[in-house]
């Protein structure tokens, strides 16, 4: 999935993400397990493209995934809100459902701590 540059220069600019344009996993490397709420909220109080929606989408998705591994979690209460867009708009987000469900990989010490959330989604 390639995020657009102009989405991602002018997300950068109203979250006040440390965007310099090098980025190449953006969402990755923007990703803040301390500011999955603030993302949430921006997602919801903007009228956002559906280019900002997938960007964001995977900011909040990347996000989660750091906040599930420092705090050695399976889930928590943002789980829900998360959940609740990507079922809501599954056809904006089925690149991003099907990357983090890792469809072909059974190990579980293979998969990212989101995925088996992520493929429950993608069966429903």
């Amino acid at each position: 999935m390639i995020l657009k540059k102009e989405a991602l220069e002018q997300l950068s600019k109203e979250l006040s993400l440390p965007f310099t344009g090098a980025e190449q996993d953006w969402d990755i490397e923007m990703a803040d397990s301390q500011r999955i709420n603030d993302f949430l909220e921006f997602y919801h109080r903007r009228d956002v493209s559906t280019d900002n929606k997938v960007a964001v989408m995977s900011l909040v998705l990347a996000s989660y995934e750091d906040f599930l591994n420092e705090n050695d979690l399976q889930t928590d209460e943002s789980w829900d809100a998360i959940n609740l867009i990507l079922e809501s708009e599954k056809a904006i987000f089925i690149d991003l459902i099907n990357y983090w469900s890792l469809s072909n990989e059974f190990e579980e010490e293979n998969i990212f701590r989101i995925t088996p959330l992520i493929r429950s989604i993608k069966c429903n």
